[in-house]
């Protein structure tokens, strides 16, 4: 008899055990850090402006 796909195991995380599986730390990381880029860059672009102007 095969085994119910309810029954077993492993079965999805749920509430706050979401968020603290390692995978979804990796997640967290990937968004501070993709945040932080684009935040660099926008900064660079507009210093970058200002100083092409003022030449």
């Amino acid at each position: 008899m095969a085994p119910a796909a309810t029954s077993g195991g492993s079965s999805l995380p749920s509430g706050f055990s979401v968020f603290i599986t390692f995978p979804d730390l990796l997640f967290i990381f990937e968004f501070v850090f993709s945040y932080a880029t684009t935040l660099l860059y926008v900064v660079h672009a507009v210093f970058s402006l200002i100083r092409w102007k003022s030449s």
